[in-house]
């Protein structure tokens, strides 16, 4: 189980990357436009079906989170990266929540596409992921 969650960490550590520098170099508007103008795009090529695929991945990363922090819970016994892996997937937990209600009000018609994210809270939480995984990373290659 050790491997996987490296794995993990390691892929979360590098998808992040980009997102991380752009917001430490104070430029992660940019990065956000292009974000969304693709989700636009992409909406629009899938028609009436992108409803279903987006709710599908809140779904699918709801369940990579868990899996997620399980596997953290389950390998690292350092104190510290257990208490910081408790307030993260509370964190995580709320912004899921926060997403999906934004999705459900766009979906409804209440709300813009560009108003579905909260950018200062996805920052937040890119933060979070990064500098999780890369502890992660840290703690299995020189504790475990």
């Amino acid at each position: 189980m050790t491997w996987m969650l490296g794995v993990f960490a390691g892929v979360i550590f590098l998808l992040y990357a980009v997102y991380f520098l752009q917001i430490v170099r104070g430029q992660p508007e940019e990065f956000e436009l292009e974000i969304m103008k693709s989700l636009a795009a992409w909406m629009v090529s899938r028609g009436s079906a992108a409803k279903g695929r987006l709710w599908l991945l809140v779904l699918i990363s709801f369940v990579l989170e868990i899996f997620y922090f399980i596997l953290v819970f389950s390998i690292i016994v350092n104190n510290f990266m257990v208490w910081f892996t408790v307030l993260f997937a509370a964190y995580e937990v709320i912004h899921l929540f926060v997403i999906s209600v934004g999705l459900s009000r766009f979906f409804q018609g209440q709300l813009k596409l560009k108003d579905i994210f909260k950018w200062k809270a996805e920052r937040f939480s890119a933060i979070l992921f990064y500098t999780h995984s890369m502890l992660v990373l840290v703690t299995l290659l020189f504790f475990i």
